[in-house]
C-alpha cells in the first residue's frame, strides 16, 4: 500500500459499482483516487490501456500533477472502493510524501517505456517502417523539459490528424 495512504486513513471512501466510469477522459474533476479494493481498466480513445487491481494504486495521478484534464477514462470492471483525494492538484503540491510517491511511480513508468522503446529501436534500426523512427520518439521523451510542455514544443504524439497522440 502507498505510504501516503497508510499514513492517512481519514480520506473519504467511494464505492464504484461494476461498469461505472470513475474518471471521464477529457473531463476535469481535480480528484485523485487510491484503490482500496476492486479493479478498473484505463481506456484511451476507446483502446484499453491497462487494468488496475493492486490495492494502493493511484488513479488520476497524471491529471493531479499536471493540473490537466484526464487523458483516459477509468471504468470499474468489478465492484470497487477507492479513497478520494479532493482538490488533487493543490494536495499534490502541499503533501511531499504524496508527491514523492507519485513521482516515483511516474519515473518507474518512464523507465519501463524507455527500455521498451530502446528495444524496439534495436530491433527495427535498419527498417524503413515507422518503427525505425524510435530515435525521434526517444529524443522527444528524453529532451522534454517543463518549459517545452507548456508551449507544446517537444510534445510526443502523432502528426496525423486521424491518429491519437502517444
Amino acid at each position: 500500500m502507498n505510504a501516503p495512504l497508510a499514513s492517512n486513513n481519514s480520506l473519504p471512501l467511494l464505492g464504484v459499482p461494476k461498469g461505472a466510469t470513475l474518471v471521464h477522459e477529457a473531463v476535469r474533476a481535480d480528484k485523485l483516487y487510491i484503490l482500496k479494493s476492486g479493479a478498473f481498466e484505463v481506456v484511451r480513445d476507446g483502446v484499453r490501456v491497462v487494468r488496475i487491481a493492486e490495492p494502493g494504486a493511484f488513479i488520476g495521478e497524471m491529471s493531479a500533477v499536471l493540473g490537466s484534464v484526464p487523458g483516459a477514462s477509468v471504468l470499474a470492471t468489478q465492484d470497487s472502493t477507492v479513497y478520494v483525494v479532493d482538490d488533487a492538484t493543490a494536495t499534490v503540491r502541499r503533501e511531499p510524501e504524496l508527491t514523492l510517491a507519485i513521482a516515483q511511480l511516474l519515473a518507474r513508468r518512464l523507465q519501463a517505456v524507455t527500455t521498451y522503446l530502446v528495444d524496439i529501436k534495436r530491433q527495427y534500426a535498419d527498417s524503413d517502417s515507422h518503427l525505425g523512427l524510435m530515435d525521434e520518439v526517444l529524443a522527444s521523451l528524453i529532451a522534454m523539459q517543463p518549459a517545452n510542455t507548456q508551449s507544446g514544443v517537444g510534445r510526443v504524439g502523432s502528426e496525423r490528424a486521424d491518429m491519437p497522440d502517444y
